[in-house]
């Protein structure tokens, strides 16, 4: 029987499904195994639970890689082809949008459960600007739908340090604008909201774990 067995293979979509699942607190742990299994293979659940013993367990073993993360190669590719999108992703965070910063910023804030929102901001279509003549939701749809786990944290991981860049930067342009400032208090009080946004800064990220 065809199972998903490695992240290569694994969609984003799925795996977001098994996501939800292994959060449910009103499920058992064999219940989430079933429902997990189900995913990976498209069978209905209700046909895993007739399956011979012996034959649900090489089903469950070849589900084991989902208690580790993702170790292979940290790699971006120049073009993505997902569904009927070829998608360019963002390189250089110095040319993207008002629009795509201020959509990058809002779902980043729930990295885990945003996963394809955010890719989405920084993959377009080759050709077009960001959310012009095309439709973002079919976007992510294709996403969900085709790009595998290990493409997305490689974009993930590449697209967050882009973003963590241009925070710094704009953090450090505003300590200097705090050094200039006459009045001890306006001063002080800037440079304490800047501490907070680098203390923020060195988490940022940190929760998104494949």
């Amino acid at each position: 029987m065809k199972i998903i067995d490695n992240y290569r293979d694994l969609p984003i979509g799925l795996y977001l499904e098994i996501c939800d699942i292994d959060r449910r607190e009103d499920l058992e742990d064999i219940s989430k195994q079933v429902s997990i299994i189900s995913v990976l293979t498209g069978m209905a659940e209700e046909d895993i639970y007739n399956l011979p013993l012996e034959e649900y367990r090489e089903l469950a073993a070849k589900t084991r890689y989902l208690s580790h993360p993702y170790d292979g190669e940290i790699l971006t590719a120049k073009t993505y082809i997902v569904g009927k999108f070829t998608l360019i992703p963002i390189e250089d965070y110095r040319k993207i949008t008002t629009a795509q910063y201020i959509d990058f910023q809002t779902f980043a804030k729930d990295a885990e459960r945003n996963i394809v929102e955010i890719l989405s901001c920084m993959l377009i279509p080759k050709g077009k600007k960001y959310n012009q003549d095309y439709d973002v939701l079919e976007v992510q749809k294709a996403l969900r739908e085709h790009l595998c786990v290990a493409d997305a944290l490689s974009l993930l991981a590449f697209f967050f340090v882009q973003y963590r860049q241009s925070i710094k930067d704009s953090l450090t342009y505003s300590r200097e604008m705090a050094m200039r400032l006459r009045d001890p208090e306006k001063k002080r009080r800037m440079l304490r909201e800047i501490q907070k946004e680098e203390d923020r800064l060195l988490k940022l990220g940190d929760g998104l774990r494949m």
